[in-house]
């Protein structure tokens, strides 16, 4: 199965850690956010991307001839130096995303009670 069919067939995969992250009591982003930050493209695009990387480490492993070859080793370091800056190119971008989020929420709620007032 190639990359792209498997992303089309991964449904949440791609985005479990954010998720995890919103069904959690020790953490600051809501469910509502999860849901609203699911709409960012460019979350998406980056939350992909580190799914791809992982799956196709996950396959490498499984793959003996490629562990055996001088090739493998490559393909690992490769992925090894792409999939923890991936993650933290995630965690950074959803950190300034709520971060932008939250100014307009205050901003609307501030709007909203000048109204009333």
């Amino acid at each position: 199965m190639s990359y792209a069919h498997k992303l089309q067939y991964a449904g949440n995969d791609p985005y479990k850690p954010e998720k995890h992250r919103a069904k959690s009591d020790d953490d600051d982003l809501t469910y509502r956010e999860y849901e609203q930050l699911r709409d960012d493209d460019v979350y998406r695009k980056l939350a992909e991307l580190r799914w791809l990387a992982s799956e196709a480490e996950s396959e490498l492993h499984a793959v003996d001839l490629v562990e055996e070859s001088n090739a493998g080793d490559a393909l690992f370091a490769a992925i090894a130096t792409t999939d923890a800056p991936l993650q933290q190119a995630v965690d950074r971008y959803v950190a300034q995303w709520l971060a932008e989020h939250r100014v307009d929420d205050v901003d609307a709620d501030d709007r909203e009670v000048s109204a009333d007032v």
